[in-house]
């Protein structure tokens, strides 16, 4: 059967992939033949040959077992991307093309979106997997205004993600000397270290002061071109506290429902 033949029957998925190819492919990738694949999904090995030669696509309801075997997730099976949900009419297209339907044929329409229903009812949203990371509650500032030589703060739940992990604190930005990157009052995520190379934004202090700055060689440089170089002199206390790993989004932080599961799971 052609590739055009498996979409006009409705063989090939949203993003133009052959259930054929995908259950194939995943299935010799997990290491099983077809009589294996068959007996998990509790058919035979005559239909995972249909399915894998597009002959016939598998049934809804067998769907989620089969993902569930190879490993697919529903939205790779089904070739989508989600996107937030949105309230939206029926398509004319689609009302025209039901209408044109005999009424046996609208029965099974009706009968899969049922069983899209159920499925959707079934899905459990992914769980996000979260660190507790401190939140230092001093600010670093183009200026000597704000004191952040002694640690004070509260460790907070965070998303796990690549930025996150490598992360030792949080420290506020104040003021409008690194911007376009970053804005006042933007937590940004530190990696502890008593050194930078050059070009690397960093947290540094003198005294009392803390600063946000890009480390050069001829001192301390700001993005936004209205501030001058901070250069220090030999006498100076400066300390580099770590390096700046970019900003934590706020939707990373835990929802107050996540808060009180996170909150059980340390009492447990």
């Amino acid at each position: 059967m052609s590739r055009q033949e498996q979409k006009d029957n409705a063989l090939v998925n949203a993003a133009g992939v052959s259930y054929a190819d995908i259950i194939r492919t995943r299935r010799k990738q997990s290491g099983m033949n077809q009589e294996e694949l068959g007996a998990k999904v509790n058919v035979g090995k005559n239909a995972v040959g249909a399915w894998e030669s597009g002959r016939s696509r598998p049934d809804l309801s067998s769907v989620p077992v089969i993902c569930e075997a190879l490993g697919l997730s529903l939205d790779d099976f089904y070739g989508v991307r989600r996107k937030a949900p949105q309230k939206q009419e029926i398509p004319e297209s689609f009302a025209t093309r039901y209408n044109a339907l005999t009424e046996y044929h609208r029965q099974i329409v009706l009968r899969e979106m049922d069983a899209l229903l159920e499925m959707q009812k079934a899905e459990k949203p992914a769980k996000r997997r979260f660190i507790r990371l401190f939140r230092n509650d001093l600010s670093a500032c183009a200026g000597p205004s704000f004191a952040i030589g002694e640690t004070r703060g509260e460790p907070v739940w965070i998303e796990e993600t690549s930025l996150t992990v490598q992360a030792d604190e949080m420290i506020r930005v104040s003021g409008d000397s690194m911007e376009p990157e970053y804005h006042d009052g933007d937590l940004v995520l530190v990696r502890h270290g008593a050194s930078l190379r050059p070009g690397e934004i960093g947290i540094f202090t003198n005294g009392d002061a803390g600063y946000i700055k890009i480390y050069q060689r001829d001192g301390l440089h700001s993005l936004n071109p209205a501030y001058p170089t901070i250069v220090f002199s030999e006498g100076d206390d400066v300390r580099c506290i770590g390096k700046v790993l970019g900003t934590a989004e706020p939707e990373w932080f835990a929802a107050d429902d996540e808060l009180d599961e996170l909150e059980a799971e340390k009492k447990g």
